[in-house]
């Protein structure tokens, strides 16, 4: 399964994450013509593990529904207004996929992304409800292993893992008491290796500095 703060990375992220992104877009001159409010939801995710040069690296894959609504003037012409609808779907799929042709942290872009939106009807819309449409647009995201590994890490610092329990991450670990106090002894774990057992039984390690990895160059 994949974990949560991998995934608030990739959409939620500040700087780099898509639910930021199109928050700043829909502000936009290009959306000023529709009204719109937007929600998403994972359908599925999965985590694969790889191995290279006898370490492990997580590469996650998201599948990814994002559901907005948009709303039209009630005396808008339901044909005019399914054309009003098309238009936003295009613009937002444009601007997804943008998103992910500048996102370094992604394996390769959004290749493709199925996009429908329901029948005009009235849609809940801030409290109420409006004439409107409810679009859906579902898309993969590969997610590099790179950038995994340092979400991994961050959390890991504040992880206890047991005597011989799989290394997540390559680094040192430091040998924490039952009562949550580290000793200043520590240990040199590589990915997918058992930790080693500790003195005492009731001890466990957590990591203090994860291992750097030097990008080859090409």
């Amino acid at each position: 399964m994949t974990q949560i703060p991998i995934v608030r990375q990739i959409l939620s992220d500040p700087d780099t994450g898509l639910l930021s992104y199109l928050s700043q877009q829909l502000q936009t001159p290009s959306f000023s013509p529709f009204k719109s409010q937007f929600g998403f939801y994972v359908d599925e995710s999965c985590t694969q593990v790889t191995s290279k040069d006898d370490s492990l690296e997580r590469q996650t894959i998201l599948l990814l529904t994002l559901k907005l609504s948009i709303v039209v003037d009630s005396q808008t012409p339901s044909d005019e207004a399914a054309v009003h609808a098309l238009e936003f779907q295009e613009l937002l799929d444009a601007q997804i996929i943008g998103w992910s042709q500048d996102n370094e942290n992604l394996l390769q872009p959004i290749s493709s992304i199925k996009s429908t939106f329901s029948q005009l009807s009235d849609i809940p819309f801030h409290g109420g409800y409006l004439p409107g449409f409810e679009i859906k647009s579902q898309f993969t995201i590969l997610y590099s292993p790179v950038t995994t590994e340092l979400s991994q890490s961050e959390e890991a610092q504040y992880s206890l893992h047991s005597p011989g329990e799989r290394t997540p991450i390559s680094g040192q670990y430091e040998v924490i008491n039952s009562n949550g106090k580290g000793t200043g002894l520590e240990v040199t774990s590589t990915a997918g290796n058992p930790f080693p057992p500790t003195s005492e039984s009731d001890q466990s390690y957590r990591l203090v500095d994860p291992t750097k990895h030097k990008k080859s160059n090409r």
